[in-house]
C-alpha cells in the first residue's frame, strides 16, 4: 500500500511539472506573437513618415536650386570690380571707366565725376565698383585684399595715414629688395644657363662634326667597296720598277710581278662610271699608241675594251663587265 501511495505521489508530481512547463510554453508563444505583430502594425506609420520626409527633401532641393539661380542672376547683374593698384586714385578710376568702358566723352565724364562722391585716398587692394545709370555715375568701395576697410580709412587721422603710408613704403622697399635679390639670383642663374648652353652648343657642334666625319667615312667606304683599283704608267717604267714583266720570249704577253695594295692608289666608283680616262700629256707622251690591261684573265673586247681618240691624245678603258672589276686591282700600261 505504501508503494502504491508513493507511485501515485510521484506521478502527480510529474503531472504538475508537465502542466507548469506547458503553461510557460503557452505564455512564451503568446508573447512572441505579440512582438511579431507589433512591428507589422508600425510599418505603415514609418513609411508615411519616410514619404513625408522625402517630400520635404524634394522641396528643399527645389528651393536650393531656385536660390542658386537667383544668386547667379544677381552675380551677372553686378558690375565688375577694379582692384586698386599703386598710384591709383578714385577720380582717375572713375574717369577711365566712363571714357573707356562706357564711351562717355571726356567733358561729360568730368561733369559726372564732379557730382559724385569719391573716396580718397585709396589703399592698394581696395575693390572699386563703378556703374552708370541714366546719365548718373556712382561707385562704392570695399576692402578687398587691403588691410583696412574704407570706413576705417575715413576715420583715421593724418598721423595714422602717415604711419600706414610708411608701413606700406617699408613693405614696398622690402619687396623691392626681395625683387632685386631675386633678380640677381636670376641673372646668376641665367649666366650659368648661358654657360651651359654654350657648352652644350660646343658639344653639339662636336657631335655634328663627328657625325659628318662618320658620314664622310661611310660615303668614302661605300665608294671604295664599289670601286675598281688600278695602277697606270708607261710600260717601260712599270717594267723598270719591277711591277710587270714579259713572259718567256714574250710569247705569252705581260704579267704582274711585284705589287702591293698601296700601289693601287687610283680608283673609279663603278656606280658612277665604267670608264677609266687616260691622257698622253699625263705620261709625257706625244701620243698613246696602245693600252694594255693586267691580269690577263680580264679579256679584252669581252670584259673591257680600249678606245684611243684625238690622234692618240687620249684613251678610254671601258669596263664592260662591272661585276668582274668590282674591288679588283688592275694594272694599265701605256706605250
Amino acid at each position: 500500500m505504501e508503494e502504491i501511495k508513493k507511485g501515485i505521489s510521484v506521478r502527480n508530481s510529474l503531472v504538475l511539472v508537465l502542466c507548469f512547463i506547458l503553461i510557460l510554453g503557452a505564455l512564451f508563444s503568446i508573447s512572441c506573437k505579440k512582438k511579431a505583430v507589433a512591428p507589422t502594425l508600425q510599418v505603415p506609420d514609418l513609411q508615411a513618415k519616410v514619404d513625408e520626409l522625402q517630400k520635404d527633401l524634394a522641396g528643399k532641393d527645389a528651393e536650393i536650386s531656385r536660390l542658386n539661380e537667383e544668386n547667379a542672376r544677381i552675380q551677372r547683374g553686378l558690375p565688375s570690380s577694379y582692384v586698386v593698384q599703386p598710384g591709383d586714385n578714385h577720380w582717375q578710376i572713375g574717369y577711365d571707366y566712363l571714357t573707356t568702358k562706357r564711351g562717355v566723352s571726356p567733358e561729360e565724364a568730368k561733369r559726372m565725376l564732379a557730382n559724385a562722391y569719391l573716396l580718397d585716398p585709396l589703399l592698394v587692394g581696395f575693390k572699386v565698383w563703378n556703374f552708370m545709370d541714366e546719365g548718373q555715375y556712382g561707385s562704392f568701395v570695399l576692402q578687398g585684399s587691403a588691410k583696412v576697410c574704407p570706413g576705417s580709412l575715413i576715420r583715421v587721422d593724418t598721423k595714422k595715414i602717415a604711419e600706414e603710408k610708411l608701413k606700406l613704403e617699408n613693405e614696398i622697399a622690402k619687396l623691392k629688395e626681395e625683387m632685386e635679390k631675386q633678380s640677381m639670383e636670376c641673372k646668376t642663374k641665367i649666366e650659368e644657363l648661358e654657360k651651359e648652353r654654350e657648352e652644350l652648343k660646343s658639344q653639339i657642334n662636336s657631335l655634328n662634326q663627328q657625325v659628318a666625319n662618320l658620314q664622310g667615312q661611310n660615303t668614302d667606304l661605300d665608294s671604295r667597296l664599289n670601286s675598281v683599283y688600278y695602277l697606270v704608267d708607261i710600260k717601260k717604267e712599270l717594267k723598270a720598277d719591277g711591277k710587270i714583266k714579259g713572259t718567256f720570249l714574250g710569247l705569252s704577253g705581260m704579267k704582274i710581278k711585284e705589287v702591293s695594295f698601296k700601289d693601287f692608289q687610283n680608283r673609279v666608283d663603278l656606280r658612277d662610271t665604267d670608264v677609266i680616262e687616260l691622257r698622253a700629256e699625263d705620261f709625257n707622251l706625244s701620243a698613246i699608241k696602245k693600252v694594255g690591261l693586267l691580269p690577263k684573265h680580264m679579256k679584252k673586247d669581252v670584259d673591257y675594251r680600249v678606245e684611243i681618240a684625238g690622234n692618240g691624245q687620249s684613251a678610254s678603258v671601258i669596263l664592260r663587265n662591272k661585276d668582274k672589276f668590282l674591288l679588283a686591282c688592275i694594272v694599265l700600261y701605256v706605250k
